[in-house]
C-alpha cells in the first residue's frame, strides 16, 4: 500500500473500470467486478493488487504461488503464459503505459491545504524553529531542535528528525529525514523521478508512489535533488555527504558514509555500498551495483557493476590501471605523430 501519510487513496476501481480506463482486455469476464484498491511491483505482488509484467522471463521466475490472485497487466502474447499461473489477466500492448494510467487513478500525492503556514495537524517540537515563509503540511512531524529555513516547504506526513536543518527554499515531500542532518538551500527531496511510458507516440508519466528515507548525520547540498521511489524507498544511508547540484534518482539505494562531490548523477534502482567515494561529475547508469569501499574517478561514466574496494575511472569506467595504460598509450602515439586507429589502444 502507498504510504497513506503521503498519498490519498482515490479508488477503489473494478477490473471492468480499469480495462475501460487503460484500454486493456479482460481475460476472464467473471472477474470484471473484482475490486482493486492497491498496486505493487511484480516482485511484491499479492492477491487483489495490480501489477504489470513486460517479459515472459519475469513471469517464469515468479512461479505459481507468487502470482495466484494477482491482477496482472501483460502483453497479449504473454497472456496465455500468465493465465495458468493463477493471475487475473488484463492484456495490453504496452503494460507499463496501462499501469501508469491506472496508478494515477488509484492514488494522488497529498497536497498542502489552504490555511496557516503550519497546519493545525502538524507536530512541531517546542524547541524547533520555523522561519518566516516556511510551510508545514498536515501530519508533518518536526523534531526537537530542528530548524526550518525561510520559504522551505515540509510536505504532509513528512518527518524531520532532531536537530536537523532544512535550508531556505528547500522542498521536502514524501520523505522521512533522520537526526542531525543538514539539508542546504534549494534542495528538493521526494519529488517524482523521470519515469515515463511510451507507446504509439504517446508519452505519459509513470506515477511514483514510493518515498525517500534519509538516515542520520547526512548532508545534502544546495540545489541537489533526490527522487522518491516508484514503489518503496529511495534510501540515503547514515553519514552520507552529498555535494551541491547532485541528483539521486528513484529507488536508488545509497549505503552509509558515501561521498559524492558536485554534479554526481545516480540513475534509478542503482545500489551503492557503504563507504563508496566519487570524484566530481560522476554519472552512474541505472540498475548498477557499486560495491562497498569502491572509488570512482572524476568525470567517470559508470555503465556496469563495480566490485567492492576497487578504483575505477574513465568513460566508460574501467579499473584504474587499465584506464591509465590507455591514456599513456594514447599520449605516446600522439608524441610520435601517429594517428590512433580503431583497436590500437589496448588496456591489457
Amino acid at each position: 500500500m502507498a504510504d497513506q501519510r503521503f498519498y490519498e487513496a482515490l479508488g477503489p476501481l473494478t477490473i471492468k473500470e480499469i480495462a475501460a480506463l487503460s484500454g486493456a482486455a479482460i481475460s476472464d469476464s467473471a472477474a470484471a467486478d473484482t475490486v482493486v484498491d492497491d498496486v505493487a511491483p511484480l516482485e511484491q505482488a499479492q492477491p487483489g493488487k495490480l501489477s504489470y509484467a513486460e517479459s515472459g522471463k519475469v513471469l517464469d521466475e515468479m512461479g505459481l504461488d507468487a502470482l495466484a490472485g494477482v491482477i496482472l497487466i501483460v502483453q497479449p502474447v504473454l497472456a496465455a503464459q500468465a493465465a495458468p499461473l493463477g493471475a487475473i489477466i488484463l492484456a495490453h500492448a504496452a503494460p507499463r503505459q496501462a499501469f501508469a494510467r491506472i496508478g494515477s487513478k488509484l492514488f494522488a500525492v497529498r497536497r498542502f491545504e489552504a490555511g496557516p503556514n503550519c497546519h493545525a495537524d502538524a507536530q512541531c517540537h517546542p524547541t524547533a524553529s520555523v522561519a518566516p515563509g516556511a510551510v508545514i503540511g498536515a501530519g508533518a512531524v518536526i523534531g526537537e531542535g530542528a530548524r526550518i529555513g525561510p520559504n522551505a516547504t515540509i510536505g504532509p506526513g513528512c518527518r524531520i528528525g532532531r536537530h536537523t536543518l532544512i535550508g531556505a527554499n528547500a522542498s521536502v515531500n514524501c520523505t522521512d529525514i533522520g537526526e542531525y542532518c543538514n539539508i542546504l538551500a534549494g534542495a528538493v527531496i521526494g519529488e517524482a523521478g523521470f519515469g515515463v511510458a511510451i507507446s504509439g507516440g504517446a508519452v505519459i508519466d509513470v506515477p511514483h508512489l514510493g518515498t525517500v528515507r534519509v538516515g542520520d548525520h547526512v548532508t545534502i547540498g544546495a540545489n541537489s535533488t533526490i527522487d522518491r521511489g516508484v514503489f518503496g524507498e529511495t534510501r540515503i544511508g547514515d553519514g552520507c555527504k552529498i555535494d551541491n547540484l547532485c541528483h539521486i534518482a528513484h529507488n536508488a539505494q545509497i549505503g552509509q558514509a558515501c561521498l559524492m562531490p558536485a554534479f554526481a548523477g545516480v540513475s534509478g534502482s542503482t545500489v551503492i555500498g557503504d563507504g563508496v567515494m566519487f570524484g566530481g561529475r560522476v554519472g552512474v547508469s541505472d540498475h548498477v551495483v557499486i560495491g562497498a569501499g569502491a572509488k570512482i574517478g572524476a568525470n567517470s561514466a559508470v555503465m556496469g557493476d563495480v566490485p567492492a574496494g576497487e578504483t575505477w575511472a574513465g568513460a566508460p569506467a574501467q579499473p584504474i590501471r587499465q584506464h591509465m595504460r590507455e591514456i599513456a598509450q594514447l599520449r605516446r602515439m600522439v608524441r610520435a605523430g601517429q594517428k590512433p586507429k580503431p583497436g590500437d589502444v589496448k588496456g591489457d
